[in-house]
C-alpha cells in the first residue's frame, strides 16, 4: 500500500488524519495522566511529548472545551459527586440531566 493510500483509508476508518489522531491519543494520555494518576498539568504536557505547554493547552482546550486544568478539576469533581451520592442523590443532580 502507498503511503497516499495509507492516509486516504486511515483517514475513512478514522475520521481523523494519522496527524490528529496521534495528537487525540497524546491529549487522551495527558487527561489519564492528570485525573487518575495526579500528575500536574506541566508534567503531563512533558511526559506525553509536547514541547510546548502553550500549544498543548489549545490543542487541549480545542479537544476537550475546557483548558486542561479546569478540565481536570471538572472530572475529580463530578467523580466526588458519584461516589458521595446514591442512586436517588445522582437522578436529581442537574450536572447529570
Amino acid at each position: 500500500m502507498s503511503v497516499s493510500g495509507f492516509h486516504r483509508h486511515f483517514k475513512a476508518v478514522t475520521n481523523l488524519s494519522s496527524l490528529q489522531y496521534q495528537k487525540r491519543v497524546r491529549l487522551l494520555q495527558a487527561r489519564t495522566l492528570m485525573v487518575a494518576n495526579a500528575k500536574s498539568v506541566m508534567a503531563a504536557v512533558f511526559e506525553v511529548g509536547y514541547e510546548s505547554a502553550t500549544q498543548f493547552s489549545r490543542d487541549y482546550a480545542w479537544v476537550f472545551g475546557l483548558p486542561p486544568g479546569r478540565d481536570a478539576g471538572r472530572i475529580l469533581g463530578n467523580m466526588k459527586v458519584v461516589r458521595g451520592s446514591s442512586v436517588g442523590g445522582l437522578m436529581e443532580d442537574r450536572r447529570f440531566h
